[in-house]
């Protein structure tokens, strides 16, 4: 891909809701945890999460948006009208404007809600809107019908990869010329007891008492994920366009790799032999000169998970084994915490937030650097480099493997 450019960025996370906030607060090694409403109750005696706090949906849409509306929607309006402002654009073809977004959970904050009003309450204790609450589309459709857009209107439910799908589809409807602009991005929402205790119970996250223990990226002794949640948007349209218009040009999409891990429900293949393949193939459509040696800067998946962080370390050290500098890594997983379906796009803007300033953000939390690591992982402070492209993996349960290369303007 050559002709796509990110004109606009907007982000509804944990660390904030304010771009250039969320930015400082990386660099900074923020971590953004607290205890889940129900820690104490049996099986979550300890139970970090990294919820966003304040947020205010009536600063973003209007009451019959928020009545109708799942909060992982609320994320998406809040991120799109950021990016939207971001990007300069007044006015978009209706036909010609694509909004193509991820979720991997959508409203199961709504079912849960509407379920247990059912069960203590009975019918009336369902909410009647429930199905327009729930429904994966529901966030992408109401960005489409809060710009009146008629243009493609797509949902990807990827698990993690979730939000590098929904990108690397509108980069490419773009590069095509398929549509002119494209509002892309993903959302979710952890606010369900039912999620983070199973999650516990599947062996995802640990009893761990220290807080800021909860999420440690490569670390030898990281413990499970954190969850999290929130949304990114980036608005995408053809690079010729854009500098037409005298947009500011944050970066240009160049690759795109996405396919099957094809091993296990929840773990990848041991050695993370696909996941190079997708890395590999995000690295082929990028056609850049040098290959896998241009890259910069890599934004991991980086789960802080024994066997995700040891299948992707695999799957980094022999891509880029024989650099003469190790290539600098780091997962804004120990900051704001795994995002789910909007796991893709936080790690893009950690990515992005490198490239802006000229120095690699740090893996949060961490301390003591897994021995198989053979690459930098970025620790206590950001690494000043300079960062002129960066590679951003996804990987996700079921055996979403997606990977995507980002240049600067």
């Amino acid at each position: 891909m050559e002709n796509v450019a990110i004109t606009g960025m907007g982000v509804v996370c944990s660390l904030g809701w304010d771009l250039a906030e969320v930015n400082r607060k990386l660099a900074e090694g923020h971590v953004a945890v607290g205890a889940a409403p129900w820690a104490g109750d049996e099986g979550l005696e300890y139970a970090w999460v990294s919820l966003v706090e304040g947020f205010k949906p009536e600063d973003w849409m209007d009451d019959r948006v928020i009545e109708g509306s799942d909060p992982f929607a609320w994320y998406a309006v809040a991120a799109a009208v950021q990016a939207m402002a971001d990007s300069g654009l007044t006015e978009l073809n209706p036909r010609r404007t694509a909004v193509i977004l991820g979720s991997a959970l959508a409203g199961i904050e709504s079912v849960a809600e509407s379920q247990h009003g059912l069960d203590t309450i009975g019918p009336e204790g369902a909410s009647r809107k429930m199905q327009i609450q729930a429904w994966g589309n529901m966030a992408a459709s109401q960005i489409a019908m809060r710009y009146d857009l008629h243009g493609p209107l797509l949902t990807f439910s990827t698990a993690c990869a979730s939000a590098h799908d929904a990108i690397g589809t509108a980069a490419r409807m773009v590069e095509a010329g398929i549509v002119d602009v494209a509002i892309t991005g993903a959302s979710d929402r952890a606010r369900t007891k039912l999620q983070v205790l199973t999650m516990g119970a599947y062996g995802m996250l640990s009893q761990q008492p220290d807080p800021y223990k909860a999420c440690l990226p490569f670390d030898a002794d990281r413990t499970g994920v954190m969850p999290g949640e929130g949304a990114g948007i980036l608005i995408l349209e053809r690079t010729d366009r854009a500098k037409a218009r005298g947009a500011t040009i944050h970066g240009h999409i160049r690759g795109y790799g996405s396919l099957a891990d094809g091993y296990h429900p929840s773990s990848p293949e041991p050695d993370g032999r696909w996941e190079q393949v997708a890395m590999e193939e995000a690295l082929s459509e990028a056609a850049l000169p040098g290959g896998a040696d241009a890259v910069d800067a890599l934004m991991a998946h980086g789960t802080g998970t024994r066997v995700g962080d040891t299948a992707e370390a695999r799957a980094i050290n022999r891509l880029f084994a024989g650099r003469k500098k190790p290539l600098p890594v780091a997962s804004v997983k120990g900051h704001l915490g795994h995002t789910a379906g909007a796991a893709g796009i936080m790690s893009l803007l950690g990515g992005m937030a490198s490239m802006k300033a000229d120095a690699v953000i740090p893996n949060a939390g961490t301390k003591n650097v897994d021995p198989e690591v053979e690459f930098h992982a970025v620790i206590n402070e950001p690494v000043e480099t300079k960062v002129e492209t960066i590679q951003v993996n996804a990987f996700g349960f079921g055996g979403q493997n997606a990977s995507m290369i980002i240049t600067q303007a």
